[in-house]
């Protein structure tokens, strides 16, 4: 009898017109956001191979260790802003289905040794001529699940009791020898598999867009996740109609639970994850956070500045880099001054900043040695202070707002719309938590190169400064970075409170629906 009911139900779902309707509006999104997501990853991805490119070709360039220490001159000489080494994180091909946090974060992340990175940067900003891509830069194909297929799922849901009631064939049903768990056990099958045709065809169409286009490769890993994403999709949409059917089994008027459906579907869809959103965001309140941050880390530098002019007064010095102390030649044609800065306001130090000296035109001399020596200890002790400044601004600029967005996550795993978001963008890697990982990786990428140049003893060097002939750094054996994305089955376990709270809604909605059926009025 769950057969008869299946096939019964079935045929009422595809030959309604709204079933016809949605699924024409589906295709037509999903091939216009596919062909424009799509572009938008081509573009993008050509523009990390360039970065990349010359990240790889950057090392070779830089002659004197200092250009590593921070930003602060490259202000100064804009010539040698491009030698400040970036960590590069690589655009996810099924941002094409999910793009997550991956719309809101930049691709790449200064590595500097007096400062900690915790955040990216666009370095090559996507542009294009298509004037339709600023209008579908927030759609994607989890936006498309999200409003237009748990519509559909929960239309076809809202009338599937009510609506048979008022046509008298649901009391006619339970007049043979069908019972009320055979019927609501065919109209739950038969919602699922026809919500599973217009799901099968739009992965099928945005399969086809990415193998047809030039520069997508799908990996193994990429295949696994796109099936984790068609199964995680028909759970979401099963569980809108669920909820409709519910409404269906608490109301006795096909009009009534259409309103109902409608409503909850725009309360739990749209209303519900964008206010939760909205009101954390204004609770964060990250301008004055950034701003007691950057005071907390100017007292640090402040405190550097005193503990490094007192190691170079105990010289006898006045002034860190105490250049005084050293004897100088004639200038070579063509070199730079010893202190371009010396006497200047950004001379202080503050904020891990390092001025560009040349030793050009010093003289090797006992001074020398000693004036390497101190300098040796004054910047190992710019790195203990720029750690030091960063866990002054850590609570403020990473913990913090790292505590919203859980608060954020948990929130939105209470809405089947915020759960199905989540666990679709930590499927397909654009999920914010991996970015959180990337950046790790980044930090530990910058404690190798400290260790690179302990090693070397590069601090106290001529190398440190000078990049005459004789006196360059080599880089070349420098360590490079690589980034470590998550596996499929990371992806998969940090998805898994996300997909247990859309499993438990699914199942929590059967439960519920067979009570309200089982005493349902069917007179």
């Amino acid at each position: 009898m769950v057969r008869i009911v299946f096939q019964k139900e079935m045929l009422s779902h595809l030959l309604s017109q709204r079933f016809a309707a949605c699924t024409i509006v589906v295709v037509v999104l999903i091939i216009a956001n596919g062909l424009l997501t799509t572009q938008t990853y081509v573009q993008k991805k050509a523009n990390y191979l360039t970065q990349r490119a010359i990240e790889n070709s950057k090392l070779h360039e830089i002659t004197y260790y200092s250009v590593l220490g921070s930003d602060w001159f490259h202000m100064i000489f804009q010539s040698k802003s491009k030698a400040t080494p970036r960590a590069l994180h690589t655009p996810r091909p099924l941002a094409v289905f999910s793009q997550g946090d991956e719309r809101q974060l930049g691709h790449a992340v200064k590595v500097l040794l007096f400062e900690v990175p915790y955040q990216a940067e666009e370095v090559s900003p996507f542009q294009s001529s298509n004037p339709y891509l600023a209008i579908f830069d927030f759609f994607d194909m989890v936006y498309i699940f999200q409003l237009v297929f748990s519509l559909l799922a929960i239309l076809l849901a809202s009338e599937a009791i009510s609506g048979e009631k008022e046509d008298g064939t649901l009391r006619l049903m339970l007049t043979t020898n069908v019972s009320r768990a055979q019927v609501l056990a065919g109209k739950v099958l038969a919602g699922l598999t026809t919500l599973a045709i217009p799901t099968t065809l739009g992965f099928i169409l945005l399969t086809i867009l990415l193998l047809g286009t030039e520069h997508i490769r799908l990996g193994l890993g990429e295949w696994a996740r796109l099936g984790l994403l068609f199964v995680l999709s028909l759970l979401y949409l099963q569980v809108f109609y669920l909820i409709g059917l519910a409404i269906s089994c608490a109301t006795h008027r096909s009009e009534t639970s259409l309103i109902g459906a409608l409503f909850a579907w725009a309360l739990l869809a749209i209303v519900l994850p964008n206010s939760i959103a909205s009101w954390l965001n204004e609770q964060a309140n990250m301008g004055e956070k950034y701003a007691e941050a950057h005071h907390k880390a100017v007292q640090v530098w402040e405190e550097f500045d005193r503990e490094v002019l007192a190691l170079t007064r105990t010289h006898g010095q006045t002034d860190y880099y105490p250049i005084d102390m050293l004897e100088r030649l004639e200038p070579r044609p063509g070199r730079g001054t010893l202190s371009a800065f010396k006497g200047t306001k950004a001379y202080s130090m503050r904020d891990g900043q390092t001025p560009q000296l040349y030793l050009s035109n010093v003289a090797a001399s006992p001074a020398l040695a000693q004036f390497q020596d101190i300098v040796r200890v004054g910047e190992h002790l710019r790195l203990q202070y720029a750690q030091q400044a960063w866990h002054a601004k850590a609570p403020l600029v990473e913990d913090f707002p790292r505590r919203i967005r859980r608060l954020n996550d948990q929130f939105q795993r209470l809405l089947p719309a915020g759960a199905y978001a989540q666990a679709a963008s930590l499927l397909a890697g654009t999920h914010r938590r991996e970015y959180d990982d990337f950046i790790a990786q980044v930090r530990t990428y910058r404690e190798q190169i400290i260790t690179f140049l302990k090693d070397h003893d590069a601090f106290g060097s001529r190398e440190w400064f000078n990049d005459d002939d004789g006196f360059r750094a080599d880089l070349r054996d420098l360590p490079r970075f690589h980034e470590r994305g998550w596996t499929v089955a990371d992806s998969l376990r940090h998805a898994l409170p996300a997909l247990t709270a859309l499993s438990l809604y699914a199942a929590g909605l059967f439960v519920l629906i067979n009570r309200l059926f089982a005493h349902y009025d069917a007179i």
